[in-house]
């Protein structure tokens, strides 16, 4: 049933158009218009742009009728977002010389994470009104933003979706791979205030920040702490004179584990360290704390799993289970009550100009696609 030439121009059409991180306008109306014309209610999420600094869309949100004799049966939600990380302008996509692959042309990313997942699930409409397949109520949403913390789907307008079960379109490698489980993780942002003074004259009366970081960063647990759980500083901000005693020292740092109550300790452990070298050392601080992802993990009996497994068996596909510590929208989503499974749409190489997507991979994963919304 999949048009194997239409799906592919599909992706090529929508990796072209630019969509990084908050400059997802023109990526939003090429989808409310596409889906408009078509005669589906297509909004955007205006919570979701208003609440996102510097962002220029929100989320969009298609509504498709059910049919036939699943019409009435509880909508499906598929979610595949439009953003995608740098560098993603400009992108020139091609088909390798074997056939297999689509490629940038190695100055950008490629765009299948996460434009294979919006191209497969256009292609899945487009084969649901072909053929008049019965299918349930459908619900697409696609963020923005995912690549930066999840912001769109964190702040999903809920009253504009009714769907409780979810199939998020998001990455690889293979058909039959099902992400069923992801951490719980924080964004901390903390400033240290010590003292200033003149560091060559009195040095004696200042307190440096950047003195207590290090001693607090002496004590920290960091990188790889168990099988579980991670933490990572991503910056270290400030700026003096050199005769100076620097007075306010801005860090930041993540804490992620898949287990939630290892990233709580993690997260006290890492505050503790602060608080105490400033205590130390006379200085103060204070903390701004996110929880930007919520732990899951779907259980062999979980009805969205277990449909899974049926559809792919009944199809000759094994299931390979994967836990992992990224995040993706479908921890904003069971976050909203929504819950879910990630599933492959054939992207490789992610995040990097080497990205590349499988061609047979994402042939394949609509096929499986159809079948999950059809019976």
């Amino acid at each position: 049933m999949v048009n194997k030439n239409r799906a592919l121009e599909q992706f090529m059409e929508l990796v072209r158009i630019d969509s990084v991180s908050k400059n997802e306008r023109q990526m939003a109306d090429y989808l409310l218009g596409h889906f408009q014309k078509l005669g589906y209610e297509a909004v955007e999420d205006l919570k979701s742009r208003d609440e996102i600094p510097g962002g220029t869309s929100g989320n969009v949100i298609v509504k498709i009728p059910g049919k036939g004799n699943l019409a009435k049966m509880p909508a499906i939600m598929l979610c595949a977002h439009m953003d995608t990380v740098e560098p993603g302008n400009g992108i020139i996509p091609h088909i390798t010389a074997d056939g297999k692959f689509i490629v940038s042309d190695g100055t950008t990313i490629l765009g299948a994470d996460d434009k294979g997942g919006i191209s497969q699930i256009i292609e899945l409409e487009v084969i649901l009104r072909e053929h008049n397949l019965a299918h349930p109520p459908l619900e697409l949403l696609f963020p923005v933003c995912e690549e930066i913390r999840l912001l769109g789907s964190r702040a999903l307008d809920t009253t504009l979706v009714s769907a409780k079960v979810a199939f998020v379109l998001d990455g690889g490698p293979d058909v039959g791979d099902a992400l069923v489980g992801g951490p719980t993780a924080y964004d901390v942002e903390a400033i240290i205030t010590g003292k200033s003074a003149h560091a060559g004259v009195e040095p004696e009366l200042g307190i440096s920040s950047i003195q207590v970081l290090g001693h607090a960063i002496a004590n920290m647990k960091l990188l790889k702490v168990d099988e579980d759980t991670s933490s990572n500083i991503g910056f270290v901000e400030t700026k003096y004179p050199l005769n100076v005693v620097a007075e306010k020292t801005t860090v930041g740092f993540e804490v992620r584990s898949l287990d939630a109550k290892k990233a709580d300790d993690q997260l006290d452990h890492l505050l503790a360290c602060i608080t105490d070298a400033c205590a130390k050392f006379g200085a103060t601080a204070t903390f701004d704390v996110t929880k930007v992802l919520t732990a899951y993990k779907l259980e062999k009996d979980n009805p969205v799993l277990k449909k899974y497994y049926d559809v792919c068996e009944s199809s000759g596909i094994s299931v390979t289970e994967i836990v992992s510590r990224g995040g993706t929208d479908l921890s904003s989503l069971i976050g909203h009550g929504i819950e879910g499974i990630v599933i492959a749409t054939g992207g490789d190489n992610l995040h990097s100009v080497r990205e590349r997507l499988d061609i047979d991979i994402f042939m394949n994963s609509i096929e499986l696609l159809i079948k999950l919304i059809t019976i």
